[in-house]
């Protein structure tokens, strides 16, 4: 597989995780503190547990530039971390 390939399989798990993230903590934004709290953890470590199963798999499976696949994950992942702790950043900052 190309290098530009393995980015984009990279990306595209990265954005996955990307988008439960922000699904998460939007859905916790409607709920109590500690509901809330348990919702963004919880949901996180399902994530990385999925994400890890899926990066194994892939490193296993698929003959990827390990390189391209790992940067195309890797910052799409952190946009997701950053966006996500904006959400629950600007939640906690909002008047109850």
């Amino acid at each position: 597989m190309t290098f530009a390939a393995s980015l984009l399989l990279g990306a595209l798990v990265g954005a996955a995780n990307a988008l439960a993230a922000v699904w998460t903590a939007s859905r916790a934004s409607g709920l109590d503190s500690n509901q809330a709290l348990s919702l963004v953890l919880g949901g996180m470590m399902v994530r990385m547990l999925v994400v890890l199963a899926v990066f194994a798999t892939v490193l296993m499976a698929l003959p990827v530039h390990r390189g391209g696949f790992v940067t195309g994950l890797g910052v799409l992942f952190a946009v997701g971390l950053v966006a996500e702790i904006l959400l629950v950043l600007r939640r906690s900052q909002t008047p109850a």
